[in-house]
């Protein structure tokens, strides 16, 4: 981003960039859009996975009024867990992958 801003300010008495600027900004702008959908997509899965673990925990709990309060409590920690158990596997992935890049 601060690339970016910087090649704006410093181009701002040249109406023009050059191809090589223009190159970073497109691959940036298409890195961030990737980015943006990816997230977006998987909300929308995270979403889904939510409904049907409800619905399981529903049909393994049944509902009482508006919802059996212990097992939305069960319901929140075990997801809780997966998240942060899946957070944990990837960000050391993503630093062995990083560390694998730099030798």
């Amino acid at each position: 981003m601060h690339l970016i801003l910087s090649m704006v300010e410093e181009k701002k008495d040249e109406k023009k960039l050059t191809k090589a600027e223009e190159q970073k900004l497109h691959v940036y702008f298409v890195d961030k859009v990737i980015t943006l959908m990816t997230g977006a997509m998987g909300l929308v899965a995270a979403l889904a996975w939510n409904d049907a673990m409800r619905k399981l925990f529903e049909r393994l709990f049944g509902t009482q009024g508006s919802g059996d309060v212990t097992a939305m409590f069960i319901y929140a920690v075990i997801v809780t867990a997966a998240v942060v158990l899946v957070t944990y596997r990837l960000a050391r992935f993503s630093d062995r992958m990083k560390k694998k890049n730099e030798k």
